[in-house]
This record gives C-alpha cells, sequence and structure tokens, in this order.
C-alpha cells in the first residue's frame, strides 16, 4: 500500500479554514503511515503556495525522520513553504508547467496612522519596552525597528536556505541555487533544470515512482488520509 497524503491549500498550524493544511493533521498522518506495516510508501501529494513558517517546519521535520521513502508530486503550485515541504522528501515530481521554488520570507506590516488621522481615532499605546510595540500597525516603524524585523526575516531565510541545500545535497549547484533563492518562482521545467527537482511528470508517473522506491511491484492499493468529507450529521454537530 501506498498512503497519499494532501497537501493542498495555505498551511497553518490548525485548519481554521477548510481548505486550509492543519501542521498538526498532517504530522499525525505521517505518523499514522510510518507505523502501519502494510503502508510502504508516502506520496505527498501538493498544491500549496506555503504558509506559516513553524507549522511548516513541524511537517518538513517529521519527514526527515520517517524511514519509509516518500515522494513529493506538485501539481499546480508547490511554492515557499509547500517547496520546503516537498524538498524535505526523498524524491520530487513536479508538472511541467507547475510552479514551484519561491524560496524566500515574507512578513507583512500594515500601518494604519494616515487612516486614523483621516478619521479622527487615536489609539493609546501603553507598554514596557523601547520595541516592544514595533509591529504596530498604528504607529511608523523607526529606522532600528525596521532592522530588527529584518534581521528577523533574514534569520528565518538563512534557516530555509541551509535546510534545503542540506536536503538536495549532491542534487543541485550551490551557486545556481542562491542565484535562485531570492523568493522567484520557477515553473517544473526550470525547476528541474536547476536540480530543484527530480523529474517532471504527471501524478500518475509520480505515484509508478513513488510504488517503485516503496518496491511495490504493479498497481499499489492507494490509502488517502486528509480530510474527509462534511456528512450531513458532521455539518449540524
Amino acid at each position: 500500500k501506498l498512503a497519499v497524503i494532501p497537501i493542498k491549500g495555505e498551511i497553518g498550524s490548525t485548519d481554521a479554514l477548510r481548505d486550509a493544511v492543519s501542521a498538526e493533521e498532517v504530522v499525525e498522518d505521517l505518523e499514522e503511515a510510518e507505523t502501519d506495516p502494510s503502508i510502504k510508501g508516502i506520496f505527498l501529494d501538493i498544491d500549496s503556495p506555503g504558509g506559516s513558517v513553524v507549522p511548516t517546519k513541524q511537517i518538513v521535520y517529521k519527514i526527515r525522520e520517517i524511514e519509509k521513502p516518500v515522494v513529493a508530486y506538485v501539481g499546480e503550485t508547490g511554492a515557499s513553504g509547500a517547496y520546503y515541504i516537498a524538498a524535505a522528501s526523498d524524491y520530487i515530481v513536479a508538472d511541467e508547467d507547475s510552479l514551484t521554488g519561491s524560496i524566500g520570507v515574507i512578513s507583512l506590516v500594515p500601518n494604519l496612522e494616515g487612516l486614523l488621522e483621516k478619521i479622527g481615532a487615536k489609539m493609546q499605546v501603553f507598554k514596557e519596552g523601547e520595541n516592544k510595540a514595533f509591529a504596530s500597525p498604528f504607529t511608523e516603524m523607526t529606522e532600528e525597528q525596521r532592522a530588527i524585523m529584518q534581521g528577523l526575516l533574514s534569520d528565518i531565510y538563512g534557516k530555509f536556505k541551509s535546510d534545503v541545500l542540506s536536503f538536495r545535497k549532491g542534487k543541485m549547484r550551490v551557486k545556481l541555487f542562491n542565484e535562485l533563492a531570492d523568493g522567484r518562482v520557477l515553473s517544473g521545467r526550470q525547476a528541474l533544470d536547476a536540480g530543484l527537482i527530480d523529474a517532471t511528470g504527471t501524478r500518475k508517473e509520480a505515484l509508478k515512482k513513488a510504488a517503485e522506491l516503496a518496491g511495490i511491484e504493479g498497481e499499489p492499493e492507494l490509502v488517502k488520509y486528509g480530510k474527509k468529507e462534511l456528512s450531513l450529521v458532521d455539518f449540524f454537530m
């Protein structure tokens, strides 16, 4: 049997939205597939733009612990944190026209100060510590605070890059990787040329590769994990 685990939607700690990826649930599915003796390999079915850093890393590090072969398939999108997850697997197949890569980190901090002035509203902020509210949407950041924020992102970005380089060691050129790891999105063909993935192909071909790595002859039995469709009873509950 092959375990088919979907990574579809934005990645977060929990599935607050029905179309989001719950890192907690994915890790539980991976653990169940890992301990089931009838499961010989794991297939990650990816279509995701990425998501939050810590939940993504929870999935990544669980994948790295698994001794059974893990194959990732990127359908339409496997970008940012979703590519991070794919890179943790043993083999990556992507559709040649998929969007992948986007190795970078972003944080959006809105500034509502001008809007509040226009409507005649003020926000009173009480704090201890000069930089306690430095990411508040109600005040403009100072240059020092911008530097703090940039330092945080640089630290997270450095870990992202070093992990991918470690996971894909020997499969891509470091100099080229550093050039491409600037947040840009690549097609499946471009990602293959750069060594970010192992092959381009269809989902069926990726399943065949997963079965091959798992030592399964013929058509594997697929055991589907992930969210189940809500029944009428579930809906009212």
